[in-house]
């Protein structure tokens, strides 16, 4: 009771609404984000031998994931400059992305110079965003636009690497974390839309957090207000605990 009654008073006092329901919402993308990383970190080390993250089934896992950010987006951009665009809160948080996600191709094309990161999801987060933002106040611009990118990735009309293929020779055949821009640019402009939903935007999961006990509530909502930040650590977290349980096991067997 005593972090709901924190966030209420938080989004009363700060210059935009927090709504518990995107925060939870961001929580379940980022469990479900771990989940699938940890998968594939397993397959990485050899400890299993699954078709991720070009499987079937694990193709649709990754699609709901990023489902999920990407409307978290569009979403959070409309809560927040709905009213007023906050100028420097945005460029504060557009950069803390864009930087990541350079340091991210960095240290891929050292770490995985075949496969290295030259448009992952941070890249995509932070060019969606300067493209989304202007239309925040406009949901049924975003509704239509969102649709026809959602449309016109289906119809495949684009190659998936568009513009990419155009601008640069030599990238990777095949890369890590890629996101193409049509359709997953679509899912960004629908989030403007739902955050205007009445039933979204009066936050359905507000009063069921309120129920929970307090370390549920700390659960549930934490890690959505903490998302990027999870993002960037647990990989290397997860990575480095594999690689010295590998390595344990090896000196163990010596």
């Amino acid at each position: 009771m005593i972090l709901f009654t924190y966030a209420v008073l938080q989004s009363i006092c700060s210059p935009y609404m927090r709504n518990i329901t995107l925060d939870v919402t961001r929580t379940l993308a980022i469990v479900l984000m771990v989940i699938f990383h940890f998968i594939y970190d397993l397959k990485y080390f050899s400890y299993v031998d699954w078709d991720i993250p070009d499987g079937g089934g694990w193709r649709i896992f990754r699609m709901l994931i990023i489902s999920l950010f990407f409307l978290c987006l569009g979403a959070s951009l409309s809560f927040t400059h709905h009213t007023k665009f906050k100028v420097a809160k945005f460029l504060k948080r557009t950069s803390q992305i864009a930087l990541a996600a350079f340091v991210i191709s960095i240290v891929s094309y050292f770490a995985i110079p075949q496969n290295w990161i030259f448009f992952g999801v941070l890249h995509f987060l932070a060019l969606s965003s300067l493209i989304v933002v202007g239309l925040v106040r406009h949901p049924l611009i975003c509704l239509l636009i969102g649709l026809g990118l959602l449309i016109f990735g289906a119809l495949q009309i684009l190659p998936s690497r568009w513009p990419f293929n155009l601008l640069f020779d030599g990238l990777p055949h095949y890369t890590n974390d890629y996101v193409s821009i049509q359709p997953w640019l679509g899912m960004v402009f629908l989030g403007v839309p739902l955050a205007h939903w009445y039933l979204f935007k009066y936050d359905p999961l507000a009063k069921v957090v309120q129920n929970a006990n307090e370390s549920t509530q700390k659960w549930l909502m934490w890690p959505g207000q903490h998302s990027l930040s999870i993002y960037i650590v647990h990989q290397p977290i997860l990575m480095g605990a594999l690689w010295l349980l590998g390595a344990a096991n090896l000196y163990i067997s010596k």
